[in-house]
């Protein structure tokens, strides 16, 4: 307990220290005893009494391994020993329950009736005024409210005593007297008349009786603990003689209450003997007698035994010189020490290093590392630690005596040594381990493994596609890849990267290899023309660095726009900022239904739209547009610009090759032939395809890219066509020809060669194409916010009650299994596309759960998903419909339970990658990807694989989004921003 203000300097007396005046004219008597302490305040005056600071007072409270709680009546211990029972007790019980100290804290009382007989911190004298405090207990202290009435009365006589105290519960749990000439009478517990102490010897008292006595003390709370020292401390109340022969106290099995003269326990060997004399009339002393029962507490200790019960007998039971009687409650005084425990939670350089053998053993780059463990007593304190490091494995060691020592810690709190210079002579593996101690050692830590490795790993290597090194390239906004590679060294674990424009930089950003010895791979977006250095380095398991290698960026400046863009939304205006509105001759129909919004539809030979003379057709220009042809038979072109009897480019369907092709006629002539670079493949009727068409005035080579990718090319010499841009037909000799059948949108125009990043880019424009925010919160159905067409919530799916609105599902396989089932999105899985969705996975052990995938009778073309074996994200693109193989992108294994997420998956047709982004940032790609495409429904919650719906999402699931084409890096950190 803790009194709240400052204290002055105790007097001591004995068992007792006194406080002058914490308040005052109020003393605070503090006194203890082998089973308790008091703290007892005198009240000295009325004065004093009437200080505001005695209305109530709050003692600190500070308990270690039990619970202290105010209970309706002092506890049974202290009711045995016919004490009063007032409301207001305390106890303090373990974590069993059990009681281990009983207290009072409502008892006040005034001086009267005390004499010099008695003594006024025990208690009110005889017929004493006394009164009961109100008591209010918390974890963290006691509070008394004293009686005011009681300390206003004019009956009262100063001093007062306030006094909260606290009493053992444990010491002794039973004792039995027998007697000869009662050889079967139980006593076990009995106080009642003469059986309200101990007796040993021969007496004549009541008779000519000899007595035995049996006390069996509790042990529980040494068990298992190192004993310095024990005592069995009795109070000897009367004693026949002076000098009477010895009682003698025995170690003995244990009592029951079935236990009688004719029925005693074993009494297996003699502890000591007591010869104190007590005797009130000859030789009155205190009764003090004391016999070390060490060996009997360490037996007791080191078997785990609840008790011990001692015997007590005269020596010579016939003679009467050698009767004693002793009080009903000795006491077992024991001076131990708790085993540390074994050193725990094992690690290095600060616990950044966790405790590991086997392969998975920590690398590290120093000779010199730091060991740390917490250390612990069960009875607290300072502890001290010893730490040995072995050359070899836990497996197979060797030691060389070096032992590292560390003390003064406290218990509960970590020990850490750093090994001294000399105890690791060279790299290798080593094994470590610790004791801790006090007084006694603990048993031995368990075995840790760590391997040194100082030798740096070699320079990595550097590659890009999209930024060769010391070329411009790209430009701003413009994404490309970098590849880190290890360069021959086979422990490299992760890479540390930066992009300036400084001369020297120290990269510090970290990008993990794919496995150890593997390749990473990181996306950057310039945001200014010019060059950029990208610094890069290698760091192994050990942590050890590479030199820094140093790969040239440059970015193109920003190329000219198009010299014309026509979005074909509903009328022929040009977007590019040129001002080269379209005019329409025939009955082109401008609000037919688009890749992107509204298109341009074509069906009679008449139709066409012109927008004046645009290009420049000697010098490089480039032409791209989305179309749709709705059959073959004859040539069919998209986009052209009139000479005087042919026009100089066409970007058409050839019908002679059945490809698509962008041509350059020889000369402006009747019947010229043409150059023509021609498609892989045939059109898809009624599909959606993006054609683009480039000259190079330079070098004359033409080329044509479908869908972004380069297929086909020629060479051509150009020539002036000074007539108009047109969409919708070519010209040949002299007249307008190959008007197409079809739909085309997103027309483009440039006065220079697009390079093939660029195409891609123009290509893979992304289309939103589907959008369930799953807002709905009721019913069984959800809406497209693109199509407002609706999905449907299956099986287990229902509306979660979580912060967010989102559909919940529980994870269940089959029947059981919730999910979502929507109409197919219009996009295709064999080109570019990307899939978002905010997921909170409840789930994360040992089942794959997919958040969105594409319904198909046996294998889903793409599964956005969690994969179990390292707990990561992934996007799997499927190798086909019949072929259970594919590729994942996949992110760093750090899924938690519970915690919504962004996940974005990208397939990107152009450059055959696979792409995973969580909130917002690039995770990993698989390259080399092809995918394939279904007609199948678009399926939240779960998938298809090997002919099994599988894969379902325990958890919930939000705002899922489904573009064609392939989002660049900046417009998905937006979607997970937003």
């Amino acid at each position: 307990m803790q009194w709240q203000g400052s204290l002055p300097e105790p007097v001591l007396n004995g068992p007792t220290a006194t406080y002058r005046d914490v308040l005052s004219d109020v003393d605070l008597v503090v006194r203890v005893s082998a089973t308790g302490f008091s703290e007892v305040l005198v009240v000295k005056s009325a004065k004093a009494a009437a200080n505001p600071e005695l209305q109530r007072i709050t003692f600190g409270s500070h308990t270690k391994g039990v619970t202290v709680t105010a209970a309706n009546s002092a506890p049974a211990a202290r009711a045995a020993a016919d004490e009063p029972t007032p409301s207001g007790g305390l106890q303090a019980v373990d974590d069993k329950g059990v009681l281990v100290f009983g207290g009072d804290a409502s008892r006040m009382w005034d001086s009267t009736g005390q004499t010099s007989e008695t003594d006024p911190l025990e208690g009110p004298g005889e017929n004493g005024r006394a009164a009961a405090m109100g008591v209010e207990v918390t974890d963290a202290a006691v509070a008394v409210i004293p009686d005011q009435d009681f300390l206003t009365d004019t009956s009262t006589r100063y001093p007062v005593y306030i006094d909260p105290e606290y009493w053992w519960a444990g010491g002794k749990n039973h004792h039995v007297v027998v007697q000869d000439v009662y050889p079967d009478q139980r006593n076990y517990d009995a106080t009642g008349g003469d059986l309200n102490e101990l007796k040993a010897g021969y007496s004549t008292e009541n008779g000519r009786i000899v007595s035995r006595s049996f006390v069996e003390m509790n042990t529980d709370y040494v068990r298992g603990k190192i004993i310095h020292r024990a005592t069995l401390r009795s109070t000897v109340i009367h004693s026949y003689s002076c000098s009477g022969g010895p009682t003698e106290l025995w170690a003995t099995n244990p009592i029951s209450p079935d236990t009688t003269w004719r029925a005693q326990p074993d009494w297996a060997y003699v502890l000591g003997t007591i010869t104190r004399a007590n005797n009130a009339r000859y030789c009155p002393s205190n009764g003090g007698a004391d016999v070390d029962v060490t060996a009997f507490a360490t037996q007791a200790a080191n078997n785990g035994w609840t008790g011990l019960t001692f015997g007590m007998r005269a020596q010579n039971e016939g003679d009467l010189q050698s009767w004693r009687r002793f009080d009903l409650n000795p006491t077992l005084e024991i001076v131990y020490n708790s085993r540390p425990n074994a050193p725990t939670e094992l690690g290095m350089e600060g616990g950044l290093i966790p405790c590991v053998r086997g392969e998975n053993r920590p690398y590290v780059f120093t000779k010199t590392p730091r060991l740390r463990a917490r250390l612990s007593d069960p009875d607290g304190g300072m502890l001290d630690a010893g730490f040995r490091v072995f050359r070899g494995t836990a497996d197979n060691y060797t030691w060389d005596g070096n032992e590292t020592h560390t003390g003064d810690v406290p218990s509960g709190s970590f020990a850490e040594v750093t090994v001294p210079s000399g105890v690791i002579p060279e790299d290798g593996t080593y094994t470590w381990h610790l004791w801790s101690g006090d007084y006694e050692t603990s048993s031995w830590s368990e075995l840790c493994e760590f391997t040194i490795d100082t030798t740096p790993p070699f320079a990595p290597a550097v590659t890009s596609t999209d930024y060769p090194y010391d070329t411009p390239a790209g430009g701003v906004g413009m994404t490309g890849t970098f590849v880190f590679s290890a360069n021959g060294s086979s422990d490299v674990q992760h890479y540390l990267y930066s992009f300036t424009e400084e001369q020297a930089d120290d990269p510090q950003t970290r990008v993990d290899a794919s496995g150890l010895g593997g390749e990473a791979t990181i996306r950057w977006t310039p945001s200014k023309e010019g060059p950029q250095t990208l610094f890069v380095r290698s760091v192994d398991r050990a942590g050890n660095k590479s030199d820094i290698v140093q790969y040239l960026v440059r970015i193109r400046s920003t190329p000219p726009g198009p010299v014309g863009y026509w979005k074909l939304d509903g009328d022929g205006a040009d977007a590019s900022g040129k001002s080269h509105p379209l005019t329409a001759a025939g009955s082109p129909n401008l609000t037919a239904e688009g890749y992107d919004g509204q298109a341009a539809g074509f069906d009679s030979a008449d139709d066409e739209l012109r927008g004046g003379t645009l290009l420049d057709t000697t010098k490089g220009f480039t032409v791209a547009a989305w179309t749709k042809l709705d059959r073959t038979g004859s040539f069919a072109t998209v986009l052209s610009q009139d000479g005087q009897r042919a026009a100089g480019f066409f970007l058409q369907y050839s019908a002679d090759d059945d490809r698509w092709a962008f041509a350059i006629p020889e000369g402006d002539r009747d019947d010229s032939s043409s150059a023509r670079a021609l498609s892989a493949a045939a059109p898809e009727l009624g599909q959606w395809t993006h054609l683009v068409g480039s000259y190079d005035g330079e070098s004359g080579e033409l080329a044509l890219y479908v869908n972004g990718v380069r297929e086909g090319s020629a060479t051509a010499r150009s020539w002036t066509a000074a007539g108009d841009f047109v969409i919708g037909r070519g010209k040949w000799n002299g007249t307008a020809a190959d008007q197409f059948p079809g739909t085309i949108d997103e027309v483009r125009a440039y006065q220079r060669v697009l390079p093939a990043d660029e195409v891609a880019l123009v290509a893979n424009q992304g289309v939103l194409r589907a959008h369930y925010a799953l807002n709905e919160g009721t019913g069984t159905q959800t809406t497209d916010e693109v199509t407002g067409q609706a999905a449907q919530l299956r099986g287990s799916a229902t509306w979660s009650v979580d912060r967010y609105t989102a559909v919940e599902f529980t994870g269940e396989f089959g029947d059981q299994g919730g999910y979502v089932s929507a109409p197919r999105p219009a996009f295709r899985t064999d080109r570019s596309y990307t899939v978002s969705a905010w997921v909170r996975a409840d789930d994360v052990t040992a089942t794959a759960r997919t958040a969105v995938s594409i319904g198909d009778p046996r294998f889903s073309p793409f599964l956005l998903q969690y994969r179990p074996e390292n707990k990561q994200w992934a996007l799997l693109v499927s190798c086909a419909r019949d072929d259970s193989c594919g590729w994942y992108a996949l992110s760093a294994g750090n899924a938690q339970a519970g915690q919504w997420v962004h996940l974005t998956g990208v397939y990107d047709a152009v450059s055959h990658e696979a792409r995973l982004y969580v909130n917002g940032q690039f995770m990993g790609r698989a390259t080399g990807v092809t995918g394939w495409n279904n007609d199948g429904e678009l399926l939240i919650g779960r998938a298809q694989f090997s002919d099994s719906a599988t894969d379902f999402w325990d958890g919930a699931v939000d705002d899922v989004k489904v573009f064609s084409g392939a989002l660049i890096d900046n417009q998905i950190n937006q979607l997970a921003i937003h």
